[in-house]
């Protein structure tokens, strides 16, 4: 006869594993391209990296190590289970995209506040911004003898030079085409949004006075020999007289509002170029490859910080603007 019979340490051993959650940041790049590889990366409460100990789930289905691609677009679900002291460790899920780049067009405004003809171009942009998101706009303004102007960008005689500006107001597309009266939207939207092989995203982070931009730049095709990156910061919501010619046209959206306009609000005006002002070489970047670099700056004290912003271009080697990227700082920017 069989004697069965349960021990005492029997009786304590658990019917279930232990189980626990984790919030994890930064577990997956929130968007890639059709194609690339997507790492995941579990950095856990003691900022140990316990990918190697994973398994990743994306959209509910197991994958083969740390990392996934897809052929198609779409938006994916992924999170990871990972085993540590016999607890069966669980992470949060993160959602993100598989896409084809969008082209946001750049559209630049060579202005003054002493310039009486300058308010139709921000008029013009006004207008832009309401038809579509996908533009980055910069206001390059340059002082007059005569009349100062407080955002002059020291820089601005290069800019002149490269892209053959002369007269005030000068609006340009991709920096090198130019945006002729009547500033018609459709020079632009026609051409914003389309489908194309080169994204860029953007992260910053400001402590005290002090900026740090990460750009991240990545081609479908792999990289193109003279391409630069160009990275500019920003200002909104500066509050300024403003020369107005149109005062007296009862045409124009600026009739009756005085010459000068009070208190006109200036926005994307060009602060500082972190790269150099017509581009960093783009070092050469293999076919769904990211080429990362950093930028840091000290933040004057008459900037205000709660409203400032960073652009990023990529430009050809002739100084024209293939794609671009902006966001306020503090922002993480994914591809877009």
């Amino acid at each position: 006869m069989l004697n069965m019979a349960c021990s005492k340490t029997e009786e304590n051993v658990p019917l279930t594993t232990p189980t626990a959650e984790i919030t994890v940041d930064k577990l997956v790049r929130k968007a890639s391209l059709v194609n690339q590889n997507i790492p995941f990366q579990i950095i856990n409460e003691v900022g140990e990296d316990v990918t190697s100990l994973a398994t990743f789930y994306v959209n509910g289905e197991p994958v083969d190590g740390s990392s996934f691609s897809s052929d198609a677009i779409g938006n994916f679900d992924v999170y990871g289970v990972y085993m540590q002291d016999g607890v069966e460790i669980t992470t949060n899920t993160e959602t993100f995209s598989v896409i084809i780049p969008k082209q946001k067009i750049v559209v630049e405004d060579y202005t003054g506040t002493w310039c009486g003809f300058c308010p139709r171009v921000s008029g013009a942009l006004y207008s832009l911004q309401e038809e579509t998101d996908d533009i980055t706009i910069v206001a390059i303004h340059e002082t007059a003898n005569s009349f100062p102007d407080p955002m002059h960008f020291d820089q601005v005689q290069l800019l002149k030079d490269a892209y053959g500006v002369e007269g005030f107001p000068a609006a340009r597309i991709n920096r090198s085409v130019n945006w002729q009266q009547p500033h018609a939207n459709s020079d632009v939207t026609s051409i914003a949004g389309v489908d194309t092989n080169l994204a860029i995203a953007l992260n910053s982070e400001l402590t005290d006075n002090e900026l740090l931009v990460q750009v991240n730049v990545v081609y479908a095709e792999g990289s193109v020999l003279g391409d630069k990156l160009v990275v500019y910061l920003l200002e909104n919501e500066i509050i300024y007289d403003q020369v107005n010619y149109y005062n007296q046209d009862t045409t124009s959206e600026f009739y009756n509002m005085g010459d000068p306009i009070p208190d006109f609000e200036h926005n994307e005006v060009l602060r500082n170029s972190l790269s150099g002002v017509l581009g960093d070489p783009i070092p050469v970047t293999e076919a769904l490859n990211e080429y990362v670099t950093s930028f840091t700056i000290n933040i004057p004290s008459d900037y205000n910080t709660e409203k400032l912003s960073v652009v990023a271009m990529v430009v050809d080697q002739d100084n024209t603007a293939k794609n671009s990227q902006h966001a306020s700082i503090n922002v993480d920017k994914a591809y877009e």
